[in-house]
């Protein structure tokens, strides 16, 4: 058992898992990246998200571009959607991850940037009806 890996100190939690690189067998490179977790999954996966701006001379402006990473998410660790963590890359554990969460860096912030989580009230729920008013609605179901 590691009781320190690249400064950080190991979890108070124990964990069986043979992919931690606290409890288990993986060893972890000194390249580090930081993001926020933006999607969770049982088999102890994670998907990390971090944005940069990048200018574009074309309209004098910056767009926002994102990067995302697949990581295991280490039982003793167990990061949560929304929450900021530290990740060090490892061998391949897996045909997408490479990474492997160390830390939880950052408390849990409320707003979540996933689109496709956020339920749009204006969504066609018909053919047809995507423009319609309620009041609109209500006369064409009373004919």
């Amino acid at each position: 058992m590691n009781k320190e890996l690249l400064g950080v100190k190991a979890p108070k939690k124990e964990c069986t898992d043979k992919k931690c690189p606290f409890h288990g067998e993986i060893n972890v490179k000194k390249e580090l990246f930081t993001g926020r977790v933006i999607k969770k999954e049982v088999n102890r996966s994670a998907t990390i998200e971090w944005s940069k701006s990048y200018y574009v001379p074309k309209y004098e402006r910056y767009e926002i571009r994102r990067s995302r990473l697949r990581v295991h998410n280490p039982s003793c660790i167990d990061a949560n959607i929304g929450e900021e963590v530290l990740v060090a890359r490892t061998r391949p554990m897996s045909k997408t991850k490479n990474h492997v969460i160390i830390k939880v860096s950052g408390a849990k912030k409320v707003k979540i940037d996933a689109e496709h989580l956020v339920e749009d009230k204006n969504a066609p729920t018909e053919k047809g009806e995507h423009h319609k008013t309620e009041k609109q609605k209500e006369k064409h179901n009373t004919k």
